[in-house]
């Protein structure tokens, strides 16, 4: 038996939703590299790769946290910003609460933080989605 969806009136502004510990592991690694290079000239074992896996954390976190989500939802905005890079093999804790909520022509929008910490609860990034809520 499948969850129902969470709805709009679900969400409370300033409520923790959930929280997620995402790695930043060996596989993830291959998997950016397969598509940007292996090479440090690449970006590979670097900056750019820890910054790409700390967005995809934060996604993954949102994306895990956040379910399930009705058909229909659209991604309206999105801020990001980075505190600090992931290390390789570094645990990234996911923290996601809902900022607000309000109806805007007729629209359903949730706004929601997402704030990403590694070891020794070390800053990562935090961000705000800005979602029209299906349902």
């Amino acid at each position: 038996m499948s969850a129902a969806p969470i709805l709009y009136e679900d969400f409370v502004p300033g409520a923790l939703i959930g929280e997620r510990v995402e790695i930043y592991d060996a596989e993830q690694a291959r998997r950016w590299q397969s598509i940007f290079g292996e090479e440090t000239e690449a970006g590979a074992n670097g900056a750019a790769e820890g910054a790409s896996m700390a967005v995809i954390g934060m996604m993954r976190g949102y994306l895990n946290v956040v379910t399930p989500r009705p058909p229909g939802n659209v991604h309206a905005r999105q801020v990001f910003r980075m505190h600090g890079i992931p290390q390789p093999g570094e645990s990234i804790r996911i923290v996601v609460r809902c900022a607000d909520k309000a109806l805007r022509r007729e629209r359903k929008y949730v706004e929601l933080t997402v704030k990403g910490s590694g070891a020794n609860s070390r800053a990562l990034f935090d961000a705000v989605l800005t979602l029209i809520w299906a349902a």
